[in-house]
């Protein structure tokens, strides 16, 4: 069997390119991927949620940018256009009504991402030292642990 040519390679890297920016019947901007919403101290498990809800739109890519986005002067770049500004829908869907306001003048899906990871992704070294030592003083007097519970 010979080997596929240079132009069955990238006929297949197109192919599997526009087939990442295919959009299905049911997505569309109203869905909403994800039922925690985004309120700032649950960024973590908002974070994960949406990578995995995203990831089998196969639209993660649009974050990780393991999808760029193509030369203007490419048959896929309104698509492309198209298809980030759905996951932009989708991301501002799942932010509290309180908080999205910072993040309404995007200019691309990871842009979001970016900001909340900037903004509520960052540990608080003193609380966590606070709370590491408020377990590590906690005791149940005399009685055994399972007596206790």
């Amino acid at each position: 069997m010979s080997s596929p040519t240079k132009q069955e390679e990238k006929g297949k890297k197109a192919d599997i390119s526009l087939d990442l920016l295919r959009m299905q019947v049911i997505e569309n901007p109203d869905v909403i991927l994800v039922t925690n919403v985004l309120i700032g101290t649950n960024f973590l498990s908002w974070s994960q949620s949406m990578k995995i809800a995203l990831r089998t739109k196969m639209k993660l890519g649009f974050i990780t940018r393991s999808n760029p986005k193509p030369p203007e002067n490419s048959e896929e770049y309104e698509q492309w256009i198209r298809t980030d500004s759905l996951v932009i829908s989708w991301i501002l869907n799942t932010i509290s009504k309180d908080i999205i306001l910072s993040f309404l003048y995007i200019d691309n899906a990871r842009e979001p991402c970016l900001e909340t990871e900037a903004k509520y992704g960052v540990s608080n070294g003193p609380l966590v030292y606070q709370l590491q030592r408020e377990i590590a003083s906690a005791s149940q007097g005399t009685l055994s642990v399972s007596a206790y519970f």
